[in-house]
């Protein structure tokens, strides 16, 4: 099951210097925020209030916290930022503060996670509900989890699986061991045929044949007391018929076919071998009882013990190996019907944590929905970067790029809001796939100027070449294909040169044929403005943008972009 991130609210570990950012000096400081609040379940006996990032030491105010749990405190704070009500190591209680606040707030020591009640500040009211929807998130999570550990089918084909799973092995096991044992009385067949074709023992031979004869017995009985063992505790062991849910009647009738097979090759065992090694289990019970007494050294006892071997053998092989064909056919069909039940119950399980997990999916994806509107709606709010973590920014590029940019141009000097600036900014972060692709804006050849966002709405192949490029030139063929077959469908190529003579520019563009009109160029060969918002440091080098101008794939060339386009054009 997926899971929902956690809120970030005790432990933001930037290693920076705390914001040193001041207001501008006016004629009369701001006033100091007041923290009044009311702790709940408490432990505490003092709160102190730090800056919640950084390794700053300094505190911005400290309060005691009486019986009842109230405590006021006034700050120093001056600059609106994110601090900590810290009341013992790692218990902390995050804040966004600003000068001029009264805030009333309870806070609950068992959880210093949420927020059960905040008035006075708008910084504040927002972290609060935010909080309330990623609790929702984890309730959620927390509900469909109990709801598929409950699932009446969901138990029962967990436990049938589990179960299946040994008595399937069991009945592996049983086989190899039958299987074994049929294949050792081959050899004793064998030591029968060499040294008794007759039934008789020849005397020069009957130490030979009586030594062979010892090993084999009492190998097949072995064998086969192991099997039976195995047999009789996976039938008294597991029960697959009774209970059974109603869904399902196709699975339940490979059930029952895999469990005529286990049968049939019972009746096998117990029919074609199991009497034949019952009569070699006493003839191995008589020699050990004449090895006991001292008897069977003795040359009569021995042949007439060997006689009673290769009587038995020799009069029963053939009964025994009629059915040994049909054993093996049955053990491989067997085998191969218990694995398909297993798996199909396998499939079951996952089929049935599937509908929670697109339940789950489903809810979870609208509770994200508010909250990501819920950060876009407050993006100016320094709080946002409490929540901000929550959505990583692979997946949510966009997201992060609307916030933090939108805190940069409110708080550019805000440590927390710099790195993340930095971040945006940078061209591996900021012509990454789902990014919007960074505008650009260069001269024509005609020296007018052209704009990639002026294409919005369109699909667009952002493409960094030049005259001198071999292989840009050998690609220019393809790339004037997909123009001429899309373009009537919404189809543009923006296309940055890299050169810096503008005649060898002009000359490439008319033997190459490239008839759409955005070519643009600041004709500074590498130095290029372009390729370098664009960290472009080799050529060909290709950005796919789509109607958003949001980039969705980079560096397509030949078959992979007509692919791309079939796909976005729906053919």
């Amino acid at each position: 099951m997926m899971f929902v991130a956690c809120l970030l609210v005790m432990g933001m570990s930037y290693d920076v210097v705390a914001n040193s950012t001041v207001s501008a000096v006016a004629k009369a400081a701001p006033k100091s925020p007041v923290i009044k609040g009311k702790v709940m379940n408490n432990p505490f006996s003092k709160v102190t209030l730090k800056l919640a990032y950084g390794n700053n030491p300094a505190t911005f105010g400290e309060a005691e916290i009486d019986k009842e749990g109230n405590f006021t405190l006034q700050s120093t704070v001056t600059n609106n930022d994110i601090y900590v009500l810290s009341f013992a190591e790692k218990q902390n209680f995050l804040m966004v503060l600003s000068p001029g606040e009264t805030i009333e707030v309870v806070i609950n020591a068992d959880n210093l996670r949420e927020i059960p009640s905040v008035s006075g500040s708008k910084s504040m009211s927002f972290a609060k509900e935010v909080t309330e929807l990623l609790t929702g998130s984890q309730m959620l999570l927390d509900s469909v989890n109990h709801a598929l550990q409950t699932d009446k089918n969901q138990q029962y084909f967990h436990g049938f699986s589990q179960n299946f799973s040994r008595y399937y092995q069991t009945n592996v096991d049983v086989y190899k061991r039958v299987g074994t044992a049929v294949q050792q009385i081959d050899s004793l067949k064998r030591v029968c045929d060499q040294y008794a074709p007759n039934g008789k023992v020849a005397p020069k031979t009957l130490n030979d044949f009586s030594y062979y004869a010892n090993k084999f017995i009492r190998a097949i009985t072995e064998d086969f007391a192991s099997s039976e063992q195995f047999n009789q505790g996976a039938y008294a062991m597991y029960d697959f018929k009774s209970e059974r849910p109603a869904s399902n009647p196709d699975f339940f009738r490979a059930v029952d076919q895999y469990l005529g097979k286990v049968e049939s090759t019972r009746q096998i065992t117990d029919n074609s071998y199991k009497p034949f090694v019952e009569q070699l289990s006493r003839l191995i019970a008589k020699r050990d009882s004449l090895v006991f007494h001292d008897a069977f050294d003795k040359k009569s006892t021995k042949q007439a013990w060997c006689a009673e071997v290769a009587a038995l053998v020799n009069s029963q092989y053939a009964q025994v190996q009629k059915d040994k064909s049909a054993f093996e056919r049955l053990v491989n069909e067997s085998n191969q019907e218990g694995r398909a039940v297993y798996t199909q119950s396998q499939n079951v399980i996952s089929g049935i944590v599937q509908q929670y997990q697109t339940l789950f999916n489903r809810e979870s994806e609208k509770n994200n929905k508010k909250l990501q509107d819920l950060l876009l709606a407050n993006k100016e709010d320094i709080a946002v970067l409490m929540f901000l973590d929550n959505f990583p920014r692979e997946k949510y590029a966009a997201l992060h790029n609307e916030v933090v940019m939108a805190l940069y141009a409110k708080y550019p000097d805000h440590q927390l809001v710099k790195e993340k600036y930095a971040v945006e900014t940078s061209p591996a972060t900021a012509t990454s796939i789902g990014a919007i692709a960074p505008d650009l804006a260069f001269p024509d050849p005609d020296g007018n100027i052209r704009k990639l966002s002026d294409l919005r709405g369109k699909v667009v192949l952002l493409d960094f070449w030049a005259s001198w490029c071999r292989p840009c030139r050998g690609e220019n063929p393809h790339v004037v294909a997909m123009y001429q077959k899309y373009h009537d469908k919404g189809f543009e190529v923006f296309s940055v040169s890299l050169d810096r003579d503008k005649e060898s520019w002009k000359r490439a563009i008319a033997a190459d044929g490239l008839v759409w009109p955005n070519h643009v160029s600041d004709l500074k060969y590498w130095s290029s403005e372009a390729a370098r918002t664009y960290g472009v440091s080799s050529i060909p080098s290709t950005f796919l943008l789509d109607q958003n101008g949001r980039i969705i794939a980079k560096n397509l060339r030949g078959e992979a972009l007509s692919n791309a386009l079939k796909q976005l054009f729906g053919e």
